[in-house]
């Protein structure tokens, strides 16, 4: 379908005027779509071999006054009952993530998402987006209430590398992360001054073969000291970077205890719990500012991999498919985010659900609730085009904002 000037195309703004990237993210899902079903073309024969299968579970359900028994599928399993990734599954939830978005507009150009189809497939760039929105806000309202009742505790803002790892092995290098960092709570000390906390996974694929400018001049001591230069080879081509960032609440006199850890304490600790053979590399910083302390939580709430690096034009089919099946499979059944001590006592008192990704929880200005505007993706000009109106009586319709 062409583009013509009959077709409305969805623009959505931030409240500091910048244009919202709903196409953008769309886009790339797109692309991650294709990479899956290029990976379930290619397992199809490994899968056979292995005997993977659906496995089912029975379950009741009430059918008006009948109670009827159900199956349901459970996801694929191997011969061995191991579950293993659906990639022809991913690719068509993945294609159809985000194409019909429901919004309450609040001027010409801001809207309010109320509703929307997403898929919640991990490696998702819709829903990568919306879930770090959601969990930049869940976290600062996490520090915001546990400041209020308790004023000595403190936010430290911790970041816990190793070494770039190879695509093939990243499974096993966050097995090892994931066991290190519950080894880590498990020290007698961090039991004792951390109050609570809160860790994401965060994961960088490095795409660039040669030294470019813009890397020399992020990290020209690093490069100096390897006497690399610009326009050299890269090292760390094709390798992935996945490391935590986390943070912990301590009380203020944590600062003049004996118990205060210094970087190098931290790296000596880091390197024990996660059995590295090398001192890694960690930060560990208190930040005194509301400015600064935004500026690190939305760090922290980013996404797990930036989509731009990997489902990028610069790789060829074959590179994205081996970086994607990589980490659908390292990524499967685990807790990219998750939060403990005081700061996970008070998610549960917010009832927060990581799983939401729609704006349902802002109070709605009832002079606003007037109508609901529907866009639906597009495949023929690529982008949100406007469908339908309808207009409310805010007294009946709850707008409370969930998935379609």
């Amino acid at each position: 379908m062409p583009e013509s000037q009959d077709v409305k195309i969805l623009v959505d703004r931030d409240n500091k005027g910048k244009e919202k990237p709903w196409r953008g993210k769309k886009s790339m899902s797109l692309k991650l779509s294709e990479s899956y079903k290029r990976i379930a073309d290619k397992v199809f024969d490994e899968y056979k071999k292995r005997g993977v299968h659906t496995r089912y579970k029975r379950v009741k359900r009430k059918i008006g006054e009948d109670i009827k028994v159900f199956s349901e599928p459970m996801g694929l399993y191997d011969s061995e009952g191991k579950r293993v990734v659906n990639y022809e599954k991913r690719a068509g939830n993945v294609r159809f993530c985000g194409t019909c978005l429901e919004f309450q507009p609040i001027d010409e150009e801001m809207k309010r998402l109320i509703k929307a189809n997403f898929c919640r497939v991990p490696l998702c760039p819709m829903c990568q987006w919306r879930k770090s929105l959601r969990v930049f806000r869940d976290v600062s309202e996490v520090i915001r209430i546990i400041q209020l009742r308790e004023v000595n505790y403190v936010p430290l803002f911790l970041t816990l590398t190793v070494k770039n790892c190879s695509v093939e092995n990243l499974k096993s290098t966050l097995d090892d992360m994931f066991d290190g960092w519950k080894l880590l709570l498990d020290n007698r000390k961090i039991k004792r001054v951390c109050k609570g906390w809160f860790r994401s996974l965060e994961i960088t694929y490095d795409g660039d073969k040669i030294i470019t400018g813009k890397r020399y001049r992020e990290a020209k001591k690093y490069y100096d000291e390897r006497n690399i230069k610009l326009g050299n080879a890269n090292p760390n081509y094709n390798t992935i970077h996945p490391h935590f960032h986390a943070i912990l609440l301590v009380e203020r006199i944590y600062f003049k205890s004996d118990d205060y850890m210094h970087t190098r304490d931290w790296v000596k600790l880091w390197r024990q719990s996660a059995r590295l053979d090398y001192d890694p590399v960690c930060d560990i910083r208190r930040v005194k500012t509301s400015k600064e302390k935004k500026n690190q939580v939305a760090d922290i709430a980013k996404y797990t991999y930036k989509d731009a690096e990997i489902l990028t034009d610069k790789l060829s089919e074959r590179e994205k498919d081996d970086v994607i099946q990589s980490l659908s499979s390292a990524l499967h059944g685990r807790r990219l985010y998750a939060y403990g001590g005081i700061m996970k006592e008070v998610a549960a008192e917010l009832k927060l659900n990581e799983n939401r990704m729609v704006d349902d929880d802002d109070e709605i200005n009832p002079e606003l609730a007037k109508m609901i505007l529907t866009y639906r993706w597009d495949f023929g000009i690529s982008n949100y085009r406007f469908v339908k109106e309808i207009k409310i009586d805010e007294t009946d319709i709850n707008l409370k904002g969930g998935n379609l």
